[in-house]
């Protein structure tokens, strides 16, 4: 009873923060600007971040308090840094810090939640040694933090990939019997309430605050421990649920390196540009995306009730199924974009023709 009213409460105070948000943006022009590497048009306020996060802190902390189920101790480190995370990340959407700055945040943020026992400690029940589990869980939360900023490019995308990926922690950890569900819930409820504006066309975006905040928050919440069959396919349950962000990320990665660009300057090649390429609308790129991830969601959910090793098959193949799915994105993409290049050389030609014809005709 006292986790559902959380969660009332999360969706109503992240309702309520919203309209305040946008009207003190407006205020003070604090804008996501249009420009050409952009999706969206016109100029919209973009510290929706704000209001998911304080309406999660406030009823979270909340339930922790008055649950008797759960540890509110327990859960401080994680709490901690998450807040940590979002402040800074507020100050990079205002003042543009350095990457080096966000860096070394970012670190210290991570260290108090693994050095307080959050870590990955084994994969399909092989412990790993502490320095390969320190190493491999620094990575994945470094790493999730910036794949879901970076997936932030299209009205309602990462607070729709955010929901379903915390939605099915909740499921998870209620079969599990693990009281953290709560916290997942009530997260769900946060991010519930900035959708209703977010949701295309935007009035308000969540900034880097918030896709970075969501971003760890993801990259946490299974850390702590459950299940013998959660805990036994928990990195390969996480990389398949992540798997949208993770491989546009790693992908993103990969063609900056080959341009030999910056790995964090923007560019217009992502999974929602390509699909916008192919000549999809934004709606229909959103719910595209949407519909794949609630398959993969519906997987992960069916692989804990077949066990761990038929469970981990399963994974296998919706991880296999997603890097296919990218690739023919990718491949279809690119003959696309020779397509186009070939009929502008075409047109270029044939004006040269017409204006040359025109010229010895005079």
């Amino acid at each position: 009873m006292i986790m559902y009213i959380n969660i009332g409460l999360s969706i109503v105070l992240s309702l309520i923060s919203m309209p305040l948000i946008i009207k003190f943006c407006k205020k003070f022009s604090l804008y996501d600007y249009q420009s050409a590497r952009k999706i969206h048009s016109g100029n919209i306020p973009r510290l929706g971040g704000i209001g998911i996060v304080v309406s999660f802190l406030i009823s979270a902390i909340i339930f922790l308090l008055v649950s008797k189920d759960i540890s509110a101790s327990k859960s401080l480190p994680i709490l901690i840094s998450t807040t940590i995370i979002f402040l800074f990340a507020i100050l990079d959407d205002l003042l543009n810090l350095p990457a080096i700055v966000k860096l070394i945040v970012q670190l210290i943020a991570v260290s108090i939640v693994c050095f307080n026992g959050y870590r990955f400690t084994q994969i399909f029940g092989f412990k790993l040694p502490t320095v390969v589990s320190f190493i491999l869980t620094f990575g994945w939360i470094l790493g999730l933090v910036n794949a879901y900023n970076l997936i932030d490019g299209l009205d309602g995308l990462c607070g729709t990939l955010s929901i379903t990926v915390v939605f099915t922690l909740g499921i998870l950890f209620s079969i599990s019997n693990n009281s953290e569900a709560g916290i997942c819930f009530i997260l769900c409820g946060s991010i519930f309430g900035f959708l209703c504006y977010n949701w295309p066309p935007a009035k308000l975006f969540m900034g880097d605050n918030g896709s970075q905040f969501l971003g760890f928050m993801i990259a946490t919440i299974p850390l702590y421990t459950s299940s013998d069959v959660f805990e036994h396919n928990k990195f390969l349950i996480m990389v398949v649920l992540t798997s949208f962000p993770v491989f546009d990320t790693i992908a993103a990665i990969w063609r900056r390196l080959r341009d030999k660009k910056p790995i964090m300057s923007p560019d217009r090649s992502h999974l929602h540009h390509k699909l916008l390429n192919l000549g999809y609308s934004s709606k229909q790129v959103l719910i595209l995306i949407f519909c794949l991830q609630i398959l993969i969601c519906a997987s992960v959910v069916i692989s804990f009730f077949l066990g761990e090793t038929k469970g981990q098959a399963l994974l296998f193949e919706t991880l296999a199924f997603m890097i296919l799915f990218f690739s023919i994105i990718h491949y279809s993409n690119r003959k696309k974009m020779l397509q186009n290049s070939v009929s502008e050389q075409v047109a270029q030609k044939e004006d040269v023709t017409v204006s040359t014809n025109s010229t010895e005709t005079d």
